[in-house]
Formats: C-alpha cells, structure tokens, sequence
C-alpha cells in the first residue's frame, strides 16, 4: 500500500500535527518548534485527526512520535499565562484534556514513541496509550507543582504505584525511561538509540495489525471500559481543581516565575 499523507482535514490544514497512512498504520507526528509545547493549534489538531482515525476503517493501529529534539514538554506556559490574564484557565485547560481523552478513547491501539523530554500535559499522551517505546535517557516528568498548577496526576497513576506518583507529583520531578520500564512497567520497550525509536514502534504496530483490525477496536474497547481509572472524571477532577488554584495569587506567582528564570516566593494566599 503507497503512503497516504494527510494534508487537511475537514477543509482545514494541518500545521503542527502531521499524518500519513501506509499498510493499515495511521503515523501521527507532533510539529510545534522548537520542543512541541501544546499549542491550542496543536490541541485542536490533535482532536481532529483522532476524529479521523476513528473514522477511516483502513486504519487498525496508531504511532505518535516527534520529529523535532523532544517529545513534546506539556502545554505552552505563555499562552498558559495568558489565559490566566484573559481569565480563561477552564477553557485552555478543558480544550487540552479533549485531546488527551481523545487520544486515550481513540477506537485503535496508540503506541507513542517518546525520546527527549516529556513533561508535563505531554506525559499524558504516553501515559494515556496502549504501548509507549522510549529512547533510554528520555526523561518523564511532572512539573506543575513548581508552577503551582494542578495537573497531570490522572494520566500518571497508569504508569506509576501512588506513593511514587504522589511524590513526582509533590516534588515536579522527573525520572527516566530505564527506571520508569525496570521498576515500574511504565514504559513497554526502551530502545538505545532515537535510529532504533520509530522502526521499533512500526514493527510493534506490525505485529499488532496481524491480528485484524475487528479484534483490535473490540479488545481496545473492553480493556478502556475495564480499567478502574475514569478518566473523564479524572480529567474533570483536575480542570476544577486548577479552578480552584486560579483563585490564589499564588498561582499567578508560579507561572510568571517560571516565565521570568526565578524563584517563586509563595505567601499561601
């Protein structure tokens, strides 16, 4: 089957999420220079090519990855920032859990292939999927904390044991491919080099095809309807909560400090 390259979709371009089809496997590829933070083009994208993929019955399986030096570092803190000027920090926040919903509920296996950085919102993509290969030294974190942003913690509590993820949560850290898949079985394959990233997660997607794409879409559904983390719930949980945060001025305090290169001083109000 030749490739099948996605320019627009439902008349509209894409710009920074690009796809193509070839033998029944959908590549999704994050294009936001220079490190893919989510832009709400990036998020509003991302919704639609899932819409398509769970429309195209050619498709059986997905493999998002990144061709620029990272994975993807979460939701860009500028225009973060500016939503909370406009006051509109629901509305940003709710508009980036759609396209990771949409990811997670997407009616084919999702195989991310993660190297570089990947933080924060940009976790839940991984954290969301069905099988997730990374390059050994990628790094996974979750820094909202140290901006005084509530988030994340839904997504992680699939590739991590809660004390652990409580405590990457408290602290904003970060921990690295090897020990995520060695400790924990957060990641299913780590791969030594970014040349062996992308031929790994197609042969996985390979192999996933030969199943046939009926029992693929049916298992994919039980195992989600299945699982015990609800994450629209989850995902609502944390959107009100960011509410509730949006209050303070401490919260305005933890992003501009992280936009200025400085120390936060937090005062608890």
């Amino acid at each position: 089957m030749a490739v099948k390259k996605v320019n627009e979709i439902g008349f509209k371009p894409l710009q920074q999420v690009f796809l193509t089809i070839e033998d029944h496997i959908a590549v999704m590829t994050l294009h936001n220079p220079p490190v893919n933070a989510v832009s709400g083009v990036m998020q509003e994208e991302i919704l639609r090519v899932c819409d398509y993929i769970n429309h195209n019955d050619e498709i059986w399986v997905c493999v998002m990855h990144s061709d620029l030096k990272t994975f993807c570092v979460g939701v860009d803190i500028k225009r973060f920032y500016q939503s909370i000027e406009d006051r509109d920090v629901t509305n940003t926040q709710e508009l980036y859990y759609d396209g990771a919903q949409a990811l997670y509920d997407l009616r084919v296996p999702l195989i991310c292939a993660v190297h570089g950085h990947c933080l924060g919102g940009g976790l839940c993509y991984p954290a969301g999927a069905d099988i997730s290969i990374a390059v050994k030294g990628t790094l996974f974190g979750a820094p909202e904390a140290r901006l005084s942003v509530v988030g994340g913690s839904g997504h992680l509590a699939r590739i991590l044991p809660p004390q652990i993820q409580r405590d990457m949560c408290y602290c904003g850290s970060s921990i690295t491919a090897e020990e995520l898949h060695e400790k924990y079985g957060g990641v299913t394959m780590v791969v030594d080099s970014l040349e062996e990233l992308m031929p790994a997660a197609m042969e996985k997607a390979r192999e996933l095809c030969k199943r046939g794409p009926l029992v693929l879409r049916y298992l994919k559904a039980c195992m989600n309807e299945q699982e015990d983390f609800q994450m629209h719930r989850k995902n609502e949980l944390e959107v009100t909560y960011t509410r509730y945060m949006a209050r303070h001025s401490d919260f305005r305090e933890g992003v501009s400090a992280f936009l200025e290169k400085r120390e936060p001083q937090y005062k608890g109000i």
